[in-house]
């Protein structure tokens, strides 16, 4: 194992050199751009098992043993005693979702997985504690099953709300005007104003976050074709606040119907998949270019080492320039392996560009990858069941379009779709899906 590792640093670092080159003597940026990603995905992975990634001894599973492992992304809060009233203050609160709920989901994704249903998970990039919590459950309830409606057929809706208040970051500082201060991560954790007191890492935030979610749940109860709720399972001491067990001792996440791990937290020694691999709740990975297959194949065997169907989503955010090179290997380890999991594509991570300290996401590139995904699946032998979209309800544009205008809006943290531009996606995915193996 190691000597493998060995070599794949070697073939990295050849390659990184032969990148450097390449853009000394004037090569195609876009390619080395393109080489530059996957020499990440290879050193990233060699580097994985160079470390012993995967041969951490295993520790029994409860609610807290997350805290033996490095959790990564989570915030640095000066008063412990502050977090820990809040956190208590929480639990005596109670769970936002029920077992009965969480475990109806679970039911809904094996059915996607065996081809009675599509799986739509939508929703804002970030939830915020500004927007009434009314309002937010009304315009995302409308807004998912407009997109659900897009299917054509059976649809499982699942919206990124009534939790989705904390965001990781790439760089732990912001810098303006010479200015640094900690980078903004989602109303839960700070706030979006640029200064000092703002962008401090507050725990009573997380309070309000809960209440903001409870709001939102309470009246999304009172509508009809209610979505389930997802989030990113960042924040683990919030996550273990909102533990519970049911009847026959099973543990489920009281947050959320669903929770995912993203690309920055995904470890698989690390604290999110240990919190992630004792709950019964539908898990979703963010699997990204970095990601190898003996890592997909020890991530699926803690999170669901019993292969239930619907239990595990993996959603691949490849980027459309590299996704032919990435996905067919992970396919293959999936069905080689017996794995359960369900896969779906999120065509918008991998697909963010930064341009004069912008971010940047083109229609374009999206319809390319949700394209390939589905060709590299049919070819694999792989169902795709679903996509997962960042959607604002408004009207207004904050991706570039067709054209190839950027319409310069103003967005707290990426560049999300329009209702339209989401609906045509998700028309789009699900009609790739339809099309028979031998098309």
């Amino acid at each position: 194992m190691r000597c493998g590792a060995v070599a794949e640093w070697s073939k990295a670092l050849a390659w990184k050199v032969s990148i450097r080159q390449n853009r000394i003597e004037g090569s195609n940026p876009s390619r080395s751009a393109n080489s530059l990603q996957l020499f990440r995905r290879i050193s990233a992975a060699a580097h994985f098992r160079l470390v012993g990634g995967m041969a951490s001894a295993k520790i029994p599973w409860f609610p807290s043993s997350w805290r033996s492992r490095q959790a990564l992304q989570q915030p640095d809060y000066a008063d412990s005693g502050q977090l820990d009233r809040i956190l208590a203050e929480i639990r005596r609160n109670g769970s936002l979702v029920t077992p009965k709920e969480c475990a109806a989901l679970r039911d809904a994704c094996a059915a996607a997985a065996s081809g009675e249903a599509f799986i739509v998970q939508a929703g804002d990039c970030a939830e915020s504690l500004d927007q009434d919590a009314v309002a937010a459950a009304e315009t995302t309830t409308e807004l998912i099953a407009t997109l659900s409606d897009a299917v054509g057929g059976e649809a499982v809706s699942i919206a990124r709300i009534a939790g989705q208040f904390a965001k990781p970051r790439s760089e732990p500082f912001e810098t303006r005007d010479g200015m640094s201060l900690p980078s903004y991560r989602g109303d839960a954790i700070n706030g979006l104003p640029f200064n000092l007191e703002a962008r401090r890492h507050d725990p009573a935030r997380l309070l309000a976050a809960y209440r903001h979610s409870a709001a939102t749940l309470g009246h999304l109860h009172r509508l009809d074709r209610r979505p389930y709720t997802s989030h990113e399972a960042l924040v683990l001491p919030y996550e273990e606040s909102l533990l519970s067990q049911d009847e026959d001792g099973r543990w489920w996440s009281g947050s959320a119907h669903m929770l995912w791990i993203g690309e920055r937290t995904r470890q698989v020694n690390g604290g999110h998949i240990q919190f992630a691999s004792g709950i019964e709740n539908v898990v979703g990975v963010k699997c990204g270019p970095s990601l190898g297959t003996d890592e997909l194949v020890h991530l699926a065997d803690k999170l669901d080492p019993a292969r239930v169907a619907g239990k595990l989503l993996l959603i691949g955010r490849f980027g459309a320039k590299i996704i032919e090179d990435c996905l067919p290997p992970l396919l293959r380890a999936s069905r080689r392996e017996g794995l359960a999991a369900t896969w779906m594509i999120d065509p918008m991570h991998g697909n963010t560009r930064h341009y004069e300290g912008r971010k940047q996401r083109r229609i374009t590139d999206m319809i390319e990858e949700v394209r390939a995904f589905f060709a590299i699946c049919r070819s694999e032998g792989v169902d795709g069941v679903g996509i997962h979209l960042e959607v604002t309800a408004g009207a207004g544009s904050e991706c570039i379009g067709p054209d190839g205008r950027d319409p310069m809006a103003d967005f707290p943290c990426d560049p999300r779709l329009n209702a339209e531009q989401a609906r045509y996606l998700v028309g789009l995915a699900a009609s790739l899906r339809r099309v028979p193996a031998e098309a």
